[in-house]
């Protein structure tokens, strides 16, 4: 065996190890020594056996002498040109020694680019002044118990990383980089061991939390206006991390405070959260955000809807226009604007994410379709905010998202749009899907996972042929819906990309792809096989197939046969294209993956679906009636 070729691959093997634990996760790490721990005896036993003609019987007898004579090979450059004996059993209890303690040093510098533990332990101790021998019941005794008992349930639940992708709906993967730690306790010898190693062995950084509810006279309810001090330390130095003192409104308001400034410092820490998970310093955006969900509830009755919507976007809009915000903020915020109309302040948010998160692609997606909605001269939306707009695209307009859209408005002037703004809005929606399109496909998300580390846990899931096809389909189909916009304001329009396979998805939600044919050229009609809803609902396995199993694309689809039905000309039927509308939204809301609460909500407030609701289609009025009926059972 030569030196130089053992010393090479020791330290491709050691280079590559610390690489994995600079990019990778601990579990990653362990996974690659343990396969290099198993290859390398594999290959010792095989050198043993081969070299080694009296040990070819013997397993363990081959293993030692190929161990020996990497040892003896290792060794040699060391030894200045003298004779190199066997290690032995003291010499390998040395190497392995040895190896122990680097793999251990390996490991710690692992876990120092991995995301804190929580320790709330300390949560339990109160620091109120209360005096001895006085009622358990205390005033401020309740107020510390209700603090911690809120805190131990809304630290864990944290949901940032991937938002809902239509308003209304609701994504329930949150963020896993906050847990209560737990020490393991033994007993006897196996607990003193336990506890040995543990010393030694390094473990995860921790963030300790205490909080305590200050005194304010006369404010003692849980009602009143609070003030709460939380303190991050080191448990193993004890050495201060950060300490605030929160104010609220109430105590409820507080423990939200607490939770997204605790939740900062982790995300802030921790590199496998993605730049638009982070939030400001003090946090207030993350616990505005968990404020904000917890109104989102569940209202029993439409009269209280708009009153939830309100309650959402006053607490987010005041942390949401700040510079320095959590990117999921701005688009919670987005989100509830659409619902209620504001498109138009909805699409700066989205703008500002653009800038800002250049690689938050929900965020894209969005600001896409909202692009989309403005360009909709059927959209039924009056004075709009000439002057937000203009910011917006100016926004735009520096990231090259459009190219000098922001000079065609006139913030003075309450006007229409004009075409030519409308094509380049149109353009830039286009050429957003396809952005996330390409950056979907399944080599750069191989490439994405290696590159990007915080983008890891968020690209998983697309790994999967379902879950990946699905949100293809949906841009697909929304890449359709901005072509008949294109096409029905400047004839011909452009030529749709994937014409053949975005046909197959149309004609498995909708029975056939006709109607766009006569808008669009090149566009093939396709009609498809009359089968089950659940078996079109499946994954492609192979490109001819007819099936999708996307229900945003089925509701994108829903909007190109609207926007169809209001171009054609007056007099003529649209029973057809209405049909159309209902049987793809049908398509889509029968998706156990579907991600709307309360579909009638957005169905009804969708500008692409406002000429149907205007016109007060027949057929369309009754199945939204249904639908309303379905998230409302209350009247009222």
């Amino acid at each position: 065996m030569y030196s130089w070729l053992a010393w090479t691959i020791l330290v491709t093997v050691a280079v590559i190890l610390g690489a994995v634990g600079y990019w990778f996760c601990l579990r990653t790490l362990r996974w690659f020594a343990l396969a290099v721990v198993l290859f390398t005896a594999g290959y010792l036993i095989h050198y043993g056996l081969t070299h080694a003609a009296e040990n070819r019987g013997s397993l363990s007898g081959a293993f030692t002498r190929g161990a020996d004579t990497l040892g003896g090979a290792l060794i040699r450059p060391l030894s200045l040109g003298h004779h190199v004996p066997a290690p032995g059993r003291t010499g390998w209890l040395v190497i392995m020694v040895l190896l122990v303690f680097g793999y251990r040093e390996l490991e710690a510098w692992t876990l120092r680019r991995q995301a804190p533990c929580l320790d709330v332990s300390e949560l339990t101790s109160d620091r109120q002044d209360d005096a001895a021998g006085t009622a358990p019941a205390a005033p401020g005794k309740l107020r510390h118990e209700w603090l911690v008992a809120e805190l131990k349930f809304r630290l864990p639940a944290v949901e940032v990383r991937s938002p809902a992708i239509y308003p209304g709906g609701s994504r329930p993967s949150g963020l896993a980089s906050i847990a209560e730690s737990s020490g393991v306790s033994g007993a006897g010898l196996a607990g003193a061991i336990i506890r040995f190693f543990g010393m030694v062995w390094p473990g995860a950084p921790k963030l300790q939390v205490r909080a305590w509810v200050e005194r304010t006279p006369g404010h003692e309810g849980i009602d009143d206006p609070t003030r709460v001090t939380v303190s991050l330390a080191n448990p193993q130095s004890g050495a201060a991390v950060a300490t605030k003192t929160l104010a609220a409104r109430n105590l409820d308001d507080a423990v939200a405070a607490v939770a997204g400034y605790v939740a900062r410092h982790i995300f802030a820490r921790d590199r496998t959260v993605p730049s638009w998970c982070v939030s400001a310093t003090d946090g207030a955006d993350l616990a505005a955000l968990l404020l904000a969900r917890q109104v989102r509830g569940y209202p029993e009755c439409r009269s209280r809807m708009s009153d939830a919507w309100q309650s959402q976007i006053k607490l987010l809009d005041g942390v949401a226009r700040r510079d320095l915000c959590a990117g999921v903020v701005r688009y919670e915020l987005a989100q509830v604007l659409d619902l209620t109309g504001a498109h138009v302040d909805a699409l700066l948010l989205h703008a500002a994410n653009r800038e800002q998160y250049p690689r938050f692609f929900r965020a894209r997606y969005r600001l896409a379709m909202s692009l989309e909605i403005l360009a909709n001269p059927q959209s039924g939306l009056d004075e709009i905010d000439m002057a937000t707009l203009q910011k917006a695209l100016r926004i735009l307009d520096r990231c090259y998202v459009t190219d000098s859209a922001a000079d065609d408005i006139k913030p003075s002037v309450q006007a229409d749009l004009t075409d030519e703004l409308r094509r380049k809005l149109l353009g830039a929606a286009r050429d957003e899907l396809q952005a996330i399109q390409q950056y979907l496909t399944w080599w750069h998300i191989i490439w994405g996972r290696l590159r990007y580390r915080e983008e890891r846990a968020i690209l998983r899931p697309y790994l999967g042929l379902r879950h990946r096809q699905a949100f293809h389909d949906g841009v697909r189909a929304a890449l359709l819906l901005v072509a008949v916009r294109q096409a029905l304001l400047t004839r011909p329009g452009e030529k749709l990309g994937r014409a053949r396979k975005i046909s197959r998805i149309v004609a498995a939600i909708s029975g056939d792809s006709t109607a766009f044919s006569h808008v669009l050229h090149h566009f093939p009609a396709r009609t498809g096989q009359s089968k089950p809803i659940t078996k079109r609902q499946r994954s492609r396995r192979w490109p001819w197939q007819y099936r999708t199993p996307s229900w945003p694309a089925a509701y994108n689809l829903a909007c190109a046969y609207a926007a169809l039905a209001a171009y054609v000309a007056p007099g003529s039927d649209v029973g057809p294209l209405v049909s159309k509308v209902i049987s793809s939204l049908a398509f889509a809301l029968c998706n156990p993956e579907c991600e709307m609460e309360r579909p009638s909500e957005w169905i009804g407030n969708d500008p692409d679906l406002s000429w149907l609701v205007r016109e007060q289609e027949p057929c369309f009025t009754a199945f939204l009636r249904d639908q309303q009926k379905r998230d409302y059972p209350v009247p009222g």
